[in-house]
């Protein structure tokens, strides 16, 4: 089989698009989602993720900051706990590597040894 007579065939495909993941890529937004085909109909459907962002009025919720330390925070989000530390790059690795470690593991024992007020009041 010669190869480059089959990269010189050109083929149609017809994808279905929803009206909103159309609106989308005719304002030039990128689109992402999944693309499937039909194997009964041979149509090929494009499928939009609904994203929370796309709706109006949506506004990420903030991270809650619970602790933060010289060069680091601990905070909250909605899924998890996000922790970031950084050392100076004057240091030598030696002594930032133990400066990264102590900032992290004090991190740790505050989220560990910490309560928070639901928890105080479900003891009540």
């Amino acid at each position: 089989m010669d190869l480059s007579k089959k990269t010189q065939e050109t083929m149609k495909k017809y994808v279905e698009f929803s009206d909103e993941a159309l609106e989308c890529l005719l304002t030039g937004k990128a689109v992402e989602g999944t693309m499937k085909m039909d194997l009964m109909t041979r149509l090929v459907n494009f499928n939009m993720f609904n994203r929370k962002s796309r709706e109006p009025g949506y506004v990420r919720p903030k991270d809650l900051t619970l602790h933060e330390t010289t060069s680091g925070w601990l905070k909250k989000s909605v899924r998890k706990f996000k922790i970031f530390v950084s050392a100076n790059n004057r240091m030598e690795r030696e002594r930032a590597a133990t400066e990264i470690l102590r900032q992290a593991k004090e991190l740790a024992d505050h989220l560990k040894n910490t309560k928070t007020i639901e928890e105080i009041m479900d003891e009540v």
